[in-house]
Parts: C-alpha cells; structure tokens; sequence
C-alpha cells in the first residue's frame, strides 16, 4: 500500500512527462546515429565507432564537471558541530584544540585596546559615528582591519569625518589632531603601523585560533551551522530561535588559508600561496568556534517595531565547536569521468586492432595469385 501511495503522488506534469522527454530524446538521438553509422559501415564496426564517441562525449563532459565542480557533484564542504560547551571549564573531547582558546574573561577588553591608540579612536568615531563603541573584539578587528593597508585616498574621507565626529579624543590628544591636520603619506604610514600591532594585540592572545570580522565571508557559513546547531539541541528552551541569543565572535584554527586576508600580501605571495595550497596532499584540520550569549526576552507590543536585542545579564557564553568537512564534491564527477575515459579507451582499442585485422586479411587476398 506504501508503495501505491507513493506511485500515486507522483504526477504526470512535469515528472513522468520529463522522463518520457528524456528517454525519447536519447533513444532518438543514439539510435539515429547507430543507424546511420551501421548501415554505411556494418552493425559491428558501427556499434564501436557510436560507442566510442559517446564515451568520448561523455568523458569531456566529466572533465567539465570536475573542473567547475557542476553537474553530477557530491557532497558541498560544510560545517559539522562536534560540541555545544556550556562552560569554558569544561574541556570538550571531540575539539581538543577548542582549549587552547582562552575564555572571554581572559582575553583583553576592546575598548581599552582602542583606548590606548587615540589616533585610531578618532578615526573609528570618524568612520563609525560618534556612539561607536567596541562592545566585542570582533567590532573592533572589523574597524581596523581595512586600515591595515590602507591607502591614502581612502583614508582622506575618514580623517575629515574624525575631525567633526572626534571632538573630545582630539581635544585630549593635541598631536593626534596635529597627525590628521598633517594627512599625507605620513599619516598613512602611522595608521597602518599602529592597525597591524593593534591587530597583533587582538590576535596573540588567542594561541593560533583565528578571530574573523564581521566582514569576512567565511563567518557566514560558520554562524548560519551554529545557528542550526542551537536550534536543534534546544540550546535555550525548546522555543530556541535565532532571537534567543546574541552572537558574539566567530573564531577558526588551522586549515591552508591564513587568518588575515592573503590580498594583503604582494602578488607574488599570493601566487605562491595558491599554488603550495594546490599541491599540498593532505588537508590540515579546519576548526571553528562561535560564541553566543543569551539575549534579553521583551514583551513584543503588537504593532510595535520590537527593541534591540540585548545580551541578558549575567548569562554565560555558550561556545558551538564545529570542524570542517571537505565533502566529496568533485569525486564523483572524477570516477564519472574516469570510467568514460576507460570506456573510451576498450571501444576505441578494439576498433583499432579491428582495423589491423581487417587490413591484414585484405593484404592477404589482394596478394593472393601474383606468383601463379
């Protein structure tokens, strides 16, 4: 009766009618080209030669799937959660290296790193408003890390910005505003000097884990699995959504990309990086952390745009370990089309030694007679 059911629900439009579509086209196809090649050449030799070229068709199609990672793919990379720690004091079997992290109570404030460089507050006021504050090590690497290698025409808008925006920090730190009335190259240099050892400061720490932006596009992916994580193991309730907690930081370690973005590094670098990646065999373990804390519940009025999320005082951070699985994408379009090339290989074999056989026989016969 299962099986009636589930026969029942497949409709005519567009899946029988497709398969009909594709069945009809192939035999056509094949089956007019078979019989074309077999009544000029015989059924033996014209089942080889359409054999052997759609092998051959075949197997260039393959080669496109494998290059493009299209086509008949297997399974894309993703993330897969290994562990939900409640508490950092807790060490987590299936991610060892999760405790080498330190825990947010242990790593520097943001706003005291930011505190400490006045020139690159003004300009963070300058770029983010006048209300900017680095609430999280994250919010402060996303502001610095553009300016890393920054130049001096982008530069230039945020410097005016800093000036109107940056009134009290300027009227604190006179030769910061004697830095940004000065502009030019020299500025430049010093903001770029004074973002890569504020980003060294964010980054020692961490004993080799990796904090990302929020601009970076590898936070997307990793956020969007603890996101699923969360909610399927009822993390904060049963009722547990996207709502229910804040994320904070999204931390990586390992793998062959490094942490900072390699376009900082000189063409050349970056040429050799992509070709030692391409040819390094084994892929070292790619592990990623994501903290959350949970956020404040509101009364939602109806009617009513509801307020901004707010981290709930006093609640613990919640850290999703995930590792890396590279999948099998292009795996089997490789066997696909290695097994066309094998295919391609036998028919065309066996037409050639045909081929041999055949010439020898008709050397035999038109020899035949000339010594009589």
């Amino acid at each position: 009766m299962g099986g009636l059911a589930m026969i029942g629900a497949i409709a005519f439009d567009p899946t029988v009618r497709g398969i009909l579509v594709v069945v009809v086209g192939t035999v056509v196809l094949m089956g007019s080209i078979f019989m074309i090649l077999a009544t000029n050449s015989g059924v033996r030799v014209g089942f080889l030669v359409a054999t052997s070229g759609f092998f051959a068709w075949m197997f260039l199609m393959g080669a496109i799937w494998v290059i493009y990672g299209i086509g008949l793919k297997g399974r894309d990379p993703a993330w897969m959660p290994t562990d939900i720690n409640y508490t950092r004091a807790v060490d987590v079997p299936g991610s060892p290296e999760l405790a080498k992290l330190p825990a947010e109570e242990a790593l520097p404030d943001p706003e005291e790193l930011l505190e400490s460089r006045p020139l690159l507050w003004a300009l963070a006021l300058g770029a983010e408003g006048e209300s900017y504050q680095p609430t999280t090590l994250t919010k402060l690497k996303t502001v610095i890390q553009p300016w890393a290698t920054v130049s001096t025409r982008d530069l230039y808008p945020v410097v005016q910005k800093a000036r109107e925006q940056a009134g009290e920090v300027l009227a604190a730190n006179p030769d910061v505003e004697q830095q940004l009335g000065q502009g030019g190259t020299a500025l430049r240099d010093e903001v770029r000097k004074q973002a890569n050892e504020l980003r060294e400061e964010i980054e020692a720490p961490l004993n080799g884990w990796c904090l990302l932006t929020e601009s970076d596009p590898r936070r997307g992916e990793a956020q969007a699995s603890a996101d699923g994580a969360l909610v399927d193991n009822h993390a904060y309730g049963d009722e547990t959504s996207t709502a229910s907690y804040i994320v904070k930081d999204v931390f990586f370690y390992g793998g062959k990309e490094p942490c900072n973005p390699i376009t900082e590094e000189s063409t050349l670098k970056q040429a050799w990086h992509r070709v030692a990646t391409a040819f390094e065999i084994k892929n070292p373990k790619l592990y990623a952390a994501v903290t959350v804390v949970k956020a404040k519940e509101f009364p939602v009025v109806a009617g009513e745009a509801p307020p901004p999320a707010t981290i709930e005082e006093g609640a613990s951070t919640v850290t999703v370990a995930m590792l890396r699985n590279l999948g099998n994408k292009r795996f089997m379009p490789f066997m696909f089309t290695l097994a066309s090339l094998i295919g391609f290989i036998v028919f065309t074999t066996i037409l050639h030694y045909r081929d041999k056989q055949a010439m020898a026989i008709r050397a035999a016969f038109s020899g035949a007679g000339k010594g009589k």
